[in-house]
Order: C-alpha cells, then structure tokens, then sequence
C-alpha cells in the first residue's frame, strides 16, 4: 500500500513541478513584454519632453507684433500637442504598470497554491514512510518483499526516486519561496514608480491646462484682425507654389542635362541629422486646420520648423548643392540632391554654400531667417523624391 502511495505521488509531484516550472516561464516571458512596452513609452516621452523645453525656450522674449503673436501661437501650439502626448504615455504607463501588478497577482496566487499543496503531499508522503517504517518495514524488506525480480527492480528503482525526492524537495519548496518573495519585492518597487507616475500625471495635466488658457488668450487677441491673418495665408500659399514650381523645374532640368550621382540616401530614413539643433516643429506636412481661423485649411509641403536667432541650418545628409534661389516670401532656399532624392531648406538670411558644391552631412548651409526685432525664425524643410514630395518626420531622427 505504501509503495503504492509513493509511485502515485511521485508522479503527481512530476505533474505539478512541471506546471510550476511553465507558470514562472509564462510570467518571466509576460513580464518582459510589459517591461518593454514601459521602457518605450519612457523613451518615446523624451522626445515630447525635450519640445516642451524647446518651446518653453522659445516663448522666454516676447514681441508684441501679429507676426510675432501668431508665431507665439504656433510655438504654443506645439507645446500643447508635446504636453498631450507626455500626459496620454503617463496615462499608458500607469495602465502597463496595472497589467503588471495584476499579472503579477495571479501568479502570487498560484504560487501560494503550488507551495501548499507541495507542502501537503510532503508531509503526506512523510508520514506515510514512517508508518511503514513503523510496522518493521525499511527500504530492503520493501525491495525484497516483492514476488519477482522485475517488481523487486522497480520497487528499488521507486525507492531511489524517492530518496532523491526527499533530497530535493526542501530545495524546491525554499526556491518557491524565494521566488514569492521576489515577485512581492517587484510589485513594491513597481507601486512606488505608479505612484510617482501618478504625481507626475497630474502636475503635467494641470501645465496642459495653463498652457491651453495662455494659447486662448493669444488666439483671440489674433482673432480681431482676421484680415491680416487671411493676408497671411494667402502670402505663404503664394510662397509654397513658387518654391514647388522652382523645385519641378530643376528637377525636370536635372533630368535632362545629367545622370546625377548615386546616393545611399534611401536607407537614411528615421536617421536623418535635424536641419537645426533645438528645433520645434510648428506646422506638419500635408493639410490640416489653420492654427486661429476656424474652418480655413492650410496644405505645407514640409514641415516649419521654429529655431532661436542665429542658430545655423545643416544639411541632413551628404550631397551636391542643385541650386541656391531667391523665394519671396521665403526669403533664400538651398536645394541639395542626394541621388534621387531633393533636401529643400527655405527661409534662409545668410547662405553659406554654391551651386555644385559638394556637401558634407551636418554641414552648415546657411542661418533661417529672423524679422527686426524678433527673436525667433522659422525654417522650411521639404523632402522630394524625383517630383513626389515626402514628409519629413518619419525620416528625421527621433
């Protein structure tokens, strides 16, 4: 009877070992993902977070014209879109950091229920040894009380099983424990980074607000002159199609005067350096809601990019000057090829570069250009490839 309740538990033990084992395999495999999922939500954060400092930067001198308010706008603006996304990745984070803390839950409880039912079956087992032991039976009368050598071997061959199992299963109980006391230990220190998530949370929303209640403010002051603000789009729409015609000519020349060379160009997409150090993007490529007027659309072929006075313009990658132009309304553009591909920087003062000239990346093209009296210029940057225009950001470096 006996030796009949040790091979059965043995083989329950085996079962149940096995399940422990995939259930802190599953948690470990599960608890990586959500770690993961975190630490992108932290390292996306930083790039909303260094636009919130650039424009905090930008909004420090303050001038008091149109251009320079509705400038002001679009900074806040910026700011505002940064500070919703830090807000919505805490928000996210919190919710990661509870599917951790649930997930980690569960697996406390089937812990707890593996250890004591380890610690039952033991002490089952335990006793039941002892009993036989106490009724004149040790480990070689149970061998050699079998009726044949084939049920003596196994008999043997159990007994060794058990030996070890009886070697081992204090180990195995103290690892269960230890790992309980782990996975307690985790969701701790994962409390406290919800807890300081949460605090952060809030001071962010509450900057989100102030932010909003400042942009009104401007946005209606810029709102009693709707004519001016009309002027002004119909100036920059202007300005777009005459640098747009500009680039189409000079590639439809290109084309035909010379095979330009070969660029690695391509594989540069979300590795591409900035066009200016600090930069704040104002206005995103394609088409989308004027930043004052309700109801008005604006298309950009790039994207406009807000930098401090005298911070220089850089070319995003390696290449051959095309052209050096004069755009009104975007003052000086240099356009540079890179094999099939066009880099357009518009709105320059200064040019520091010549037609043909061989270009270096990162190297200084020229400085954007800033009104009288104002402390911050706007660069235009468009990518081109053959006569399709692209947008930018999802080749500029994050």
């Amino acid at each position: 009877m006996g030796v009949v309740f040790i091979l059965k538990f043995l083989r329950v033990i085996k079962v149940k070992r096995c399940s422990f084992f995939l259930l802190l395999l599953a948690f470990g495999i599960n608890l990586q993902a959500q770690n993961s999922n975190i630490e992108k939500l932290k390292n996306d954060r930083l790039q909303f977070e260094r636009d919130i400092k650039n424009a905090k930067n930008l909004l420090v001198k303050k001038a008091n014209s149109r251009k320079s308010l509705l400038n002001q706008v679009n900074v806040l603006n910026a700011q505002i879109k940064a500070q919703n996304n830090v807000v919505s990745s805490y928000k996210e984070e919190i919710n990661q950091i509870n599917k951790v803390i649930s997930s980690n839950t569960e697996v406390l409880k089937s812990l707890e229920e593996e250890i004591r039912s380890i610690k039952i079956g033991y002490e089952k087992l335990v006793l039941e040894a002892n009993k036989q032991m106490g009724s004149n039976y040790n480990e070689f009368m149970i061998v050699f009380s079998a009726e044949s050598f084939s049920e003596a071997y196994r008999r043997f061959h159990l007994m060794k099983q058990y030996a070890s199992y009886r070697k081992k299963q204090g180990k195995v109980l103290i690892e269960s424990k230890n790992k309980y006391d782990s996975i307690i230990a985790i969701n701790r220190r994962i409390l406290i980074e919800k807890e300081t998530s949460f605090n952060i949370l809030n001071k962010e929303i509450e900057n989100l607000k102030l932010s909003v209640a400042n942009n009104h403010k401007l946005v209606s002051s810029l709102k009693k002159d709707e004519r001016w603000l009309k002027n002004d789009i119909k100036k920059k729409e202007t300005a777009s199609k005459k640098l747009q015609a500009s680039i189409e000519s000079l590639i439809k020349n290109e084309v035909k005067e010379t095979n330009y060379a070969f660029s690695n160009f391509n594989e540069a997409k979300g590795k591409l350096n900035w066009p200016v150090v600090d930069g704040l993007i104002t206005s995103y490529f394609g088409e989308h809601n004027h930043s004052v007027l309700k109801g008005v659309k604006v298309k950009n072929n790039g994207i406009d990019i807000v930098t401090a006075k005298d911070k220089a313009v850089k070319c995003v990658y390696e290449g051959t000057v095309s052209t050096v132009i004069a755009i009104p309304g975007y003052n000086k553009a240099v356009i540079i090829r890179h094999g099939k591909y066009l880099t357009v920087y518009a709105n320059l003062e200064k040019v520091n570069v010549k037609n043909g000239q061989v270009i270096k990346s990162n190297q200084i093209i020229g400085e954007v250009f800033v009104e009288p009296k104002e402390n911050n210029g706007t660069l235009h940057f468009e990518i081109w490839q053959e006569n399709k225009k692209i947008n930018p950001i999802g080749w500029l470096k994050k």
